[in-house]
């Protein structure tokens, strides 16, 4: 570069722009590569010793042609650190990289598949989908993808499952919209003599939910249905009803119905526990929050002092809400019908 060409772009400014933009788009690409590296299976593929860009092909880019764009891709992984390239092949390098390959690290490895996908999606494509009033729809996220990544929670949740359910005893748990039935087995795990009902709208989340539950060995004392809470007809006695991570599936002027309703499944004196991030939160809240404000069907993240509100219009007294993750707006909510 000629000298007069720096000192041009010093005077106007743009230098600086670049610089700052070249340090941006970095990180941006590796979750971009990461996300498509882990969704893709590559990730796993590379956990061991090197592989070839041959055999890579073989299992990535079959087709005639294709080898150059494979090569391209694996090279961008190179020289954002995420992998290294030798005689021997392609390997891992970044440490981030092989932590995602390992099966211990599903979650975070779906929440940046996540993040590389849909997160991307909802923040690029807002303000044209505002324009056009044209909201999504959730149908447009894959329901395995987000109930593999919601388990980066499951410690939290689980701190407070340990806390509302008793540790003997006989219970009887409903769980509406169970996911993977994660959340069961904890509290299964507590309460030996717990029985827990869990129900989901999403057939391919209700079959992963079946398999785990059979799995476990829980089987004899819990069963999966597929349904619409709001649908099913009121009465019951159960001891405990949970919601995790749900509530915003819902709009808002809903919840408070969604809630009584929900009252309605509970023995006298029966507890609610529901759990989900708050307004006010980090940029990962904030992401929620714009799925949820701009998904048809659905609403934005609850205030704190909003949903106890909602919860005690619903009928239930001795509301107490409690911060779950330090310095951010996750929270359980504590209920009694």
């Amino acid at each position: 570069m000629k000298l007069a060409t720096a000192a041009a772009l010093l005077r106007s400014g743009q230098a600086g722009v670049l610089l700052s933009l070249q340090r941006l788009l970095k990180p941006y690409y590796r979750v971009c590569f990461l996300g498509a590296a882990a969704g893709s299976g590559l990730l796993r593929r590379l956990a061991g010793d090197p592989v070839s860009l041959d055999r890579l092909a073989t299992d990535f880019a079959d087709a005639p042609g294709e080898r150059d764009g494979l090569e391209a891709w694996l090279d961008l992984g190179v020289s954002l650190g995420e992998l290294r390239r030798s005689p021997a092949g392609y390997a891992l390098c970044g440490r981030l990289a092989r932590a995602l390959a390992e099966p211990a690290h599903d979650p975070a490895a779906a929440l940046i598949e996540e993040a590389a996908t849909l997160h991307q999606r909802w923040v690029t494509e807002a303000p044209r989908r505002l324009r056009e009033r044209r909201l999504l729809s959730v149908d447009d996220f894959r329901a395995d993808l987000i109930a593999r990544s919601s388990r980066t929670l499951e410690a939290f949740v689980g701190d407070a499952v340990e806390a509302v359910v008793p540790a003997r005893g006989a219970v009887r748990l409903f769980e509406i919209g169970c996911g993977s039935a994660i959340h069961i087995r904890s509290a299964a795990a507590r309460n030996p003599e717990l029985t827990a009902l869990g129900i989901d709208l999403a057939p391919d989340v209700v079959t992963l939910a079946r398999e785990n539950i059979r799995a476990w060995g829980l089987a004899d004392r819990v069963r999966i249905e597929q349904g619409d809470v709001l649908q099913r007809p009121p009465g019951g006695d159960f001891d405990l009803a949970t919601l995790h991570n749900n509530v915003y599936y819902f709009p808002v002027d809903r919840r408070g119905a969604l809630l009584a309703h929900v009252r309605t499944f509970l023995r006298p004196r029966g507890c609610l526990l529901l759990t989900t991030a708050c307004r006010g939160g980090g940029p990962t809240t904030q992401i929620l929050n714009l799925w949820g404000a701009l998904t048809a069907g659905c609403g934005r993240l609850p205030g704190r002092d909003e949903l106890t509100g909602q919860l005690e219009g619903g009928g239930f007294t001795a509301v107490r809400a409690w911060r779950l993750i330090p310095m951010e707006s996750f929270y359980a909510f504590r209920a009694t019908a």
